[in-house]
């Protein structure tokens, strides 16, 4: 029987003495980053910005690679292309008796002005039981998850994500949602690309509301698989979890025109396979300490108070256990806490590809090595290196017949 299932069931019994309620013995690794994001290049409105002027400022911004730092482990836990003169923070909690969910994650990356940001929040994990034996009350429990039967993702992202993070700005309005079909596929390096694309629903939720005297445009976007159905002896117990959460946002209406910057920073996310493995870990870890209790709870008839003040020490014996293996592991030589240089050279090179695809042009080089950008909608390009270009689709076009001066055409440049 699963802990949830039998904490409810043996709510009047020693398990609700103790103060501490079981994890369940199923446990699913996150098969991506918990700090992830969603496609920022399509808004809530249904249409990319073609601004010229916005692609333009995409193209001319110059940015640095930021890693959110786990302090716990000592490890970064992903990287992203941020502009060079916006601030960017996080935070990571990690509590291991929260069994469900042991780890969240919080990042804002925001302009110089604070006129446009970034957020991102934790994944969050709803669990409850069958009609029939659901007594807990709506909200967090004490392991991690939170109790809230049926969740929908509209309800979620309003209670857990809006109505969480929001709470102190003033006339916020809902002003409407869509759902984001295939949101995983625009991130092919956060999920395994040798496992099947998770199903499940995407959203997109847009919100107004006023920050000290200026109006917001916010959008609000999350991603749920389906609901996970587990049998627990004569219970059924349900999971789901919401994950790639985050918003952008915008002050006096500028949030149309941040949209391809902030796409830009939002598509760069890179998780770290170190930090994945830890994560990996410390969840194996909570597996074994659940199987012991859950033996010690078979073999034991005890009173109450004695098995409450054993399980106690046990729980944190346990928690000292984990950081014991983990700085263990770390002395035996764990995987490296940053990225290698050969990592850095692609991420750098993905993220030129990207800055590549948003102005419309390929490096090209001439016959003294010397690289510019050209347009690609033009498939022959010439100069007179000196600053000159004529670009062409004819192929048999030599301006060295028509213009003074001598033209010498150009050629990819390698990368």
């Amino acid at each position: 029987m699963s802990p949830f299932a039998t904490a409810l069931q043996e709510s009047e019994g020693a398990v609700r003495i103790l103060g501490m309620k079981e994890p369940t013995v199923r446990f699913r690794i996150v098969p991506l980053i918990l700090l992830c994001l969603t496609w920022l290049q399509l808004g809530c409105a249904g249409a990319q910005s073609s601004s010229a002027n916005s692609k333009s400022a995409v193209a001319k911004t110059k940015f640095r690679s930021y890693e959110p730092f786990d302090q716990k482990q000592g490890l970064v836990v992903s990287r992203l292309a941020v502009p060079q003169d916006w601030k960017a923070t996080s935070r990571v909690v990690w509590n291991y008796g929260d069994f469900y969910m042991p780890v969240h994650t919080w990042a804002r990356i925001e302009s110089p002005d604070a006129s446009s940001w970034i957020d991102f929040y934790p994944a969050e994990f709803f669990v409850w039981l069958d009609a029939a034996h659901d007594r807990a009350p709506i909200g967090p429990g004490g392991i991690g998850g939170i109790h809230d039967p049926n969740i929908t993702l509209p309800a979620a992202m309003v209670r857990y994500v809006i109505g969480r993070n929001r709470n102190n700005v003033k006339n916020l309005r809902i002003l409407g949602y869509r759902p984001v079909k295939d949101l995983p596929r625009a991130f092919p390096r956060v999920f395994d690309p040798k496992r099947p694309e998770p199903r499940g629903d995407g959203i997109c939720m847009r919100v107004s509301y006023q920050l000290n005297g200026s109006p917001v445009d916010e959008e609000f976007y999350g991603f749920m698989p389906p609901v996970e159905t587990i049998p627990a002896g004569r219970m059924t117990e349900y999971h789901r979890q919401l994950l790639m959460v985050h918003s952008m946002g915008a002050k006096a209406g500028k949030l149309e025109s941040a949209r391809p910057l902030l796409g830009f920073i939002a598509t760069s996310i890179e998780p770290n396979p170190a930090w994945q493995l830890r994560y990996a870990d410390v969840r194996n870890m909570q597996g074994e300490y659940y199987q012991r209790v859950q033996a010690y709870n078979r073999a034991e008839v005890q009173a109450a108070g004695q098995r409450s003040q054993q399980l106690t020490a046990q729980e944190n014996q346990f928690m000292h256990q984990i950081d014991s293996n983990l700085a263990a592991q770390n002395r035996a030589g764990a995987p490296s806490a940053s990225f290698s240089s050969s990592s850095n050279d692609d991420f750098y090179k993905r993220a030129d590809d990207f800055d590549q695809n948003m102005r419309g042009t390929e490096h090209m080089k001439d016959e003294d090595g010397a690289v510019s950008d050209q347009y690609t909608n033009y498939n022959y390009h010439w100069t007179d290196g000196f600053g000159t270009y004529v670009h062409t689709n004819d192929p048999n076009f030599d301006p060295n017949h028509y213009l003074p001066g001598s033209y010498q055409q150009l050629t990819p440049a390698e990368r």
